[in-house]
């Protein structure tokens, strides 16, 4: 497949993912109410699109694959529960890199455990959006929220092994039945959760309710599925330092709208993080695709 259709899909993903802090400050509900809807938005939403070929779709699937799935869902759940708590301790611009320290964590994986490569273009992409993300991370150490700095933490790690279990069954199963499975196990997972704390599960304003279907549809399926979509053209890494971008535009979006400044540091460091993304995404190199990949329908 032609690589600018992959960047401009990972780039909407990516958009997507970068309207979900606004949203989830917005909502009144706690954290894991948050993660459990947001998630059950996404499963229905999947289950709907898949329409009468879901039974049919499911069954295809081997017990390797669904295991995996299962295991990717476990640590997806995992991540949005951290991310999602982390909001209610540090600003939108720190909760975001933070978890986008995930980049460190994929390309240590990939490159030790998959044994995948990246030429030296790539890698310094890498290496100048990591730059930034520190740039930004040191400015803001000082603020006094080292809590919620350490449950984003937390979630990168989470979000790269989710990335990377992607990245292994993405070969072979289709975008919206993966995106089901994985999000129907995390759903359950935070669900189990939710009812071991005797949290409510209704009586939460109006306004919520249509939040939690807004991000199941923009950063539920619009990024993390069109992310997953990517991971079947391009590998592990180059997905991972695109999502740095997200920390750009959740940035820019969270000074736009509850006014959250953004300081000197912010702004060059942001500008780092968009050169390492464009030098890491033009220099994957096509040939690195999984061959049986390019055949299968998305």
């Amino acid at each position: 497949m032609k690589t600018a259709p992959i960047l401009a899909a990972i780039f909407f993903g990516v958009l997507c993912m970068s309207t979900s802090s606004i949203m989830i400050r917005w909502c009144s509900a706690p954290a894991l109410i948050i993660t459990l809807y947001r998630l059950a938005a996404t499963t229905s939403l999947a289950a709907f699109i898949k329409g009468r070929s879901l039974p049919f779709a499911i069954s295809r699937l081997n017990r390797r694959d669904i295991g995996l799935m299962a295991l990717s869902g476990f640590f997806l759940a995992l991540h949005l529960a951290f991310w999602i708590s982390s909001l209610d301790y540090t600003s939108i611009s720190s909760s975001v890199l933070f978890t986008n320290l995930q980049v460190i964590f994929v390309l240590a994986f990939s490159t030790f455990i998959l044994k995948e490569s990246l030429n030296r273009w790539a890698i310094l992409g890498v290496v100048l959006a990591l730059g930034g993300s520190a740039l930004i991370v040191g400015g803001d150490l000082g603020q006094g929220r080292l809590w919620g700095d350490m449950l984003a933490l937390a979630s990168g790690l989470f979000i790269a092994v989710y990335i990377l279990l992607g990245r292994q069954v993405r070969a072979r199963v289709n975008t919206m039945e993966y995106t089901l499975v994985v999000s129907t196990v995390a759903a359950l997972v935070i669900f189990l959760t939710v009812i071991i704390m005797q949290m409510p599960l209704t009586g939460y304003p109006a306004v919520d309710w249509l939040l939690f279907v807004l991000m199941g549809l923009g950063p539920g399926l619009g990024g993390h599925a069109v992310l997953n979509w990517a991971l079947k053209f391009v590998k592990a890494p180059i997905v991972a330092v695109s999502i740095l971008g997200e920390s750009v535009m959740a940035s820019i979006l969270g000074w736009i709208i509850f006014n959250e400044a953004l300081v000197w540091y912010q702004l060059s460091g942001g500008g780092m993080i968009l050169a390492g993304i464009y030098l890491a995404a033009v220099n994957e190199k096509p040939g690195d695709t999984p061959g049986p990949a390019k055949t299968r329908q998305c």
